[in-house]
């Protein structure tokens, strides 16, 4: 349990930089400053108790070494590896593919899908615009859902690469023509 609540703070703590970064660009001793903000509030929080050391001592290394983004993210991936639930090991997917597109994935019901709205020079849309209908509690997939890629081949192919690698989860083909690639996601 300790695993997983390490693993949803520097998730947390790391997507609040990221938000914090839309606003306005923040340099690295900014961002720093922020999830030193961040897990400092986190020590007090109740939900955190039983991983009060873990995070004091996190701010401890970074204060020595000046790196508290890539302590976070160093131990985010070691976290991942070792506990990630389903739920987290599909928001890695999915940034994957956002990386691999230089696009933003979009969630919605099918019937409010807007087809042209593109981030970049694709869409792709997970078809469920609420992802507690998908997950558990423990963050466990309790539901299929589908993945909509609108594109050129070339980028139908990268976005298929992806789903591919993805060890955890298995696609079914749902529609395939040129441009269009709606898969069927489940876990193993």
């Amino acid at each position: 349990m300790n695993s997983t609540l390490l693993l949803d703070i520097t998730t947390h703590a790391l997507l609040h930089i990221e938000f914090c970064n839309l606003d306005k660009k923040l340099t690295i001793t900014e961002r720093n400053i922020k999830l030193n903000q961040f897990l400092k509030r986190a020590i007090k929080s109740n939900r955190y108790k039983r991983i009060k050391k873990n995070i004091k001592q996190w701010l401890t290394i970074a204060k020595l070494n000046d790196g508290l983004e890539l302590l976070l993210l160093s131990e985010q991936k070691k976290l991942i590896e070792n506990c990630s639930s389903d739920m987290h090991r599909f928001v890695e997917l999915i940034s994957m593919i956002e990386s691999q597109l230089a696009t933003k994935v979009q969630f919605a019901n099918a019937r409010e899908l807007d087809l042209q709205a593109r981030f970049g020079q694709v869409l792709v849309c997970v078809i469920e615009s609420d992802l507690q209908a998908i997950f558990d509690e423990e963050g466990l997939m309790v539901k299929t859902t589908q993945i909509l890629f609108v594109g050129s081949p070339e980028y139908k192919d990268i976005f298929s690469e992806q789903i591919d690698k993805s060890a955890h989860f298995q696609s079914v083909l749902a529609y395939e023509d040129e441009t269009h690639l709606r898969i069927e996601l489940c876990r193993l």
